[in-house]
Parts: structure tokens; sequence; C-alpha cells
């Protein structure tokens, strides 16, 4: 397997609203070479997931090594680890809300914003940004505690962490405090039936969106093999394990011999050059999508943070038992006449 260069990205933020104003993305070879200049022990972040702040002459080191057009022009300045997310974002033909929820609510263009986190701890991040503008008057500001309630201990994550609940803050323009309730009510229902399409359409309706805006966004996540209340999850497959899921009527995942399974969890389909990377880092033959059931896979996969997984061997029948519709063969391994990304031939694709 070779070593291949990680993507990274330096970000501007307003220091009004804390939202991204400029941004460059850069390839890093020698992580060592990146934690060196901004100071960061391997030990405290081994898989480099950040994000980081950095100061005025952090972010001018890092530019200048790896040759960055980038000027923090007295922003703040923050350094993330480039994930499939980034490009998710910016697929959409119209402002969303990820990152930018106050100035889309300043402005108008948004009516209701979810802030809702993990706690501890008890602050989300732009809090204090959001607070501003509360006390001004411009908007309206609720929180609810949720405790884990279904959990005998708190959650506990891989990096040391606990966590003991969700913390949701919901800000809404002043006239519009009405959405915060009809939200809530949308969640609890969609908590005992599941969330659905339905309450997705009226979500983006409650948050400001326009009625061709909410018709995009439900398209593309069909387009993109979204289903709800599901993780999308891939696993690269040597021929044996794809000829036992063709076997399997494309239903579960064969069993492995080492003591782990691999897998990765994505919210966008990889393009073809990632998932030939995906393949040959794993010396595999295929590439296979299947959706999961967000919560049990997360039970499953308790403690790590994604998107790369490693579920328990002995673990594999719980992990079947909750896919939902069939796998399906997203990529090959390039073979001599035959093209190495895109549909599986017929006769391995799943029954429809």
């Amino acid at each position: 397997m070779s070593t291949e260069a990680r993507q990274f990205v330096l970000q501007a933020r307003d220091s009004d609203h804390g939202s991204p104003v400029f941004e460059a993305r850069f390839p890093v070879a020698e992580l060592d070479d990146l934690r060196a200049l901004i100071g960061i022990d391997p030990d405290d972040d081994p898989a480099f997931e950040g994000p980081y702040t950095l100061d005025a002459a952090e972010s001018a080191a890092v530019a200048a090594r790896f040759g960055v057009a980038f000027h923090a022009d007295g922003h703040d300045v923050y350094l993330w680890s480039w994930t499939d997310r980034w490009s998710s974002r910016r697929h959409p033909p119209y402002p969303v809300h990820t990152d930018y929820e106050l100035p889309l609510l300043l402005e108008g263009r948004k009516q209701l914003a979810d802030m809702s986190d993990a706690y501890p701890p008890h602050r989300h991040f732009n809090e204090d940004k959001f607070d501003r503008y509360v006390t001004e008057g411009i908007l309206h500001k609720e929180i609810i505690h949720e405790p884990f309630k279904d959990r005998l201990e708190p959650y506990r994550i891989r990096d040391g962490r606990v966590f003991e609940g969700m913390r949701r803050v919901y800000y809404a323009r002043k006239g519009e405090e009405w959405r915060i309730p009809a939200y809530r009510l949308i969640s609890d229902a969609a908590n005992k039936s599941g969330w659905n399409e339905d309450f997705e359409r009226l979500q983006g309706v409650l948050f400001g969106y326009e009625a061709w805006q909410v018709d995009w966004w439900i398209a593309n996540l069909r387009e993109t093999r979204h289903r709800f209340g599901c993780l999308s999850i891939y696993r690269a497959v040597s021929a044996e394990e794809l000829a036992w899921i063709d076997a399997a009527g494309y239903r579960a995942l064969p069993s492995t011999n080492e003591t782990e399974l691999a897998v990765s969890s994505r919210r966008d389909p990889p393009d073809e050059e990632t998932a030939q990377r995906m393949i040959e880092g794993a010396s595999a033959y295929a590439l296979v999508h299947l959706n999961v059931r967000a919560l049990p896979f997360l039970d499953l996969a308790k403690g790590q943070s994604g998107p790369d997984h490693a579920i328990p061997v002995t673990r594999i029948r719980d992990l079947n038992r909750n896919i939902e519709g069939h796998i399906e063969v997203v990529a090959r391994r390039p073979t001599e006449g035959a093209p190495g990304f895109g549909p599986a031939p017929q006769e391995t694709r799943p029954p429809q």
C-alpha cells in the first residue's frame, strides 16, 4: 500500500459571526512536518483529526511550508483535516446552513437554527457570538437538556471524553418563535416512528428554505443512496467475499479471518479515485455499499469517531441483522478490458 498525501484545509473565519470567509486546501505527505509547525504531539492526536486554532505566525508558517496561497488578514484561523463532507457542503446550488447558521439568520434567509450537541461542555461552538444577537433582541433562544436515560453510565468515546446527554439549543428570528415548538413536535414524532422524507421536508420548511431548495435536497438524498435512519457504509472485499455476498442474495457480509471487520462510513458516495484507493489500500477486489441502521451501528462501533471503523468479528451477525435493503457493488479493481468504476456487471448486481 502506497503512502498518499493527506488533504488539509486552512480556513479563515469572521470574528463577528464565526463563519468561514475563505479557505485553502492543500496536501501533506509527511504529517510530522505539519505537527512540528503547530506544536502537536502525535500521541495526543494520532489520527490528526483536529481541528486546531492557529495564531498568525503558525498559519503563515503552514502556508509558507506547503505553498498555500493564504493570508489571514486578521481573521481567526483554523486547520481542518479534509473529509468527504467538505465536498458535500458545496454541492447544493444555494447557501446551506452548516457553518453559516448565524449570518443566514441575521440576513433573514433562514428562520430557525438547531445547534444541538452532546454535553458536556454546556456551550456550543460560536455560542458567544449567537448570544450577542440574543441580548440585542434580534434572535430568540431556547435550551433543552436531554440526558441519556437509556444508558446506565455516561457515553465514553475513544479519546476519553464522556457525554451525559444532548444539549439542544434553538435560535429563531424574533416573530418566528413558533418554529421551535413545531420543530420539537416533528422531532418527537420522528423519535417514535423514525425519520423519513416527509419529516425531512418539514424540517427544511421550518428552517426557512424555499420549496425548490427542499426539492433539490430530497432529490440529492435519493441520488446518493441515502436512507433515513441509516448510515452509508462501505467495505472493500476480496473476489471470494464478493462471491459469498452474491450467494447470500446481497443481504449480508461474510465473516473474516481477522479479529475485526474494517468498514468506512461516508455521507456521500466516493468518487472513482477514492473508491480505487479504498480497494487498493485493502488489497481487495471490489468496494461494496450497504445501508445500516444508525443506532445499532453506533453501538457496534462504540467509542470510534470514524469515518473508519473496526467492528469486532464476533458482532458481524449483529451488523448483518441491521442492514437495510441490498448490498451493492459500486467499484471493482480494474482488469484488462473492463472499467474499474461504476455499476457492477448485471450478474453481480443485487436483485431489484
